[in-house]
């Protein structure tokens, strides 16, 4: 038996059955974090002339000033592409997307699952911000939508901790991807270090009631066993995009994510002919937001099925990934 889960490609760093420590910030700017946020006002839009990563701004402080950046009443104004200049202030030297012009970055924004982000009425925190490793990087759920009585799109924002220009001996936030999902869950897009460039992440769809653990499941596998289609690594990007803020391989680029299915007791993810789903997940906690889910591989001519035994938690209503572990 070969027991994978924390110390293998899920969590690299750390030993076997280690969990991050994880803790929550409780929300700066508004009383009630379920409230609804409206469009910048005049004073709000003349701040982000100024607006530059400071040691002082927390994530939520970021956020809200990007959104106003995007939002369609500042991106062209005072000038063509401003919106664009203020984001790509704020992006992670890490992110590749910090390296594009505002004009090309504009260009990837113009596609329409990015309309969302330039052209809503109301955003809302969702949940807390989510602290990882004493605060280096935090995560925060956003939903957006074009009108009072439209649906939510949801929004992850993703930022770490880098050394402040500034001051060297100071660490500030700044955006290391983010991931908008669209109402219906078709297509989703991330300014993503993993993927190299800002580009759009088209998913499997989601069902619009919640989806069970046993559905992310399958869709991973099935995604892992074709790697490389539509697209190259595209598998990869699926099984990171599905991975919890706790979980190290949600930080990994789809090609290192490669490197560790190539190992010999990960083949079976790419190459299995045959797979059953076990019954419903085992709840692994009192509220049941945390769950372990069995699937069975084998392929073709192969005697006795591998058990993938997946644990994964609910995120903003969201099941993601937190290990797995293999055994033959």
């Amino acid at each position: 038996m070969l027991s994978l889960g924390a110390s293998s490609y899920v969590l690299p760093h750390l030993r076997p059955g280690v969990r991050l420590p994880m803790r929550r910030l409780r929300p700066t700017l508004c009383a009630e974090a379920e409230d609804a946020m409206s469009p910048p006002d005049e004073a709000q839009s003349a701040a982000l002339a100024e607006a530059l990563p400071s040691p002082a701004l927390q994530p939520r402080e970021i956020i809200t000033t990007l959104l106003h950046a995007l939002h369609k009443t500042n991106f062209d104004r005072p000038h063509p592409r401003f919106g664009c200049e203020v984001v790509l202030r704020f992006l992670s030297p890490s992110n590749p997307a910090s390296r594009a012009s505002p004009q090309r970055f504009g260009e990837y924004l113009s596609q329409p699952w990015y309309n969302a982000l330039l052209s809503w009425a109301q955003f809302k925190w969702e949940g807390d911000v989510v602290l990882l490793e004493d605060g280096a990087e935090a995560y925060q759920q956003v939903g957006v939508r074009e009108a009072p009585n439209e649906r939510w799109t949801s929004v992850r924002w993703i930022m770490k901790r880098v050394p402040s220009p500034a001051d060297e001996a100071s660490e500030q936030y700044m955006v290391e991807a983010v991931i908008v999902e669209e109402p219906d869950g078709d297509e989703q897009m991330s300014w993503s270090p993993s993927l190299g460039n800002v580009a759009d992440e088209v998913g499997a769809a989601q069902a619009s009631e919640p989806e069970a653990p046993g559905d992310v499941v399958l869709r991973v596998m099935r995604a892992l066993r074709h790697v490389d289609e539509p697209t190259p690594l595209h598998g990869c990007e699926v099984a990171i995009r599905q991975c919890s803020p706790a979980n190290a391989a949600s930080r990994l680029s789809p090609e290192a994510f490669l490197q560790y299915l190539r190992e010999p007791w990960y083949v079976i993810l790419t190459e299995w002919d045959e797979i059953e789903l076990e019954d419903e997940a085992e709840p692994l906690n009192d509220d049941g937001g945390l769950v372990s889910q069995d699937v069975l591989v084998r392929r073709q001519g192969d005697d006795s099925w591998t058990i993938v035994n997946w644990q994964l938690s609910r995120h903003n209503g969201l099941w993601l990934t937190d290990s797995l572990t293999i055994t033959e």
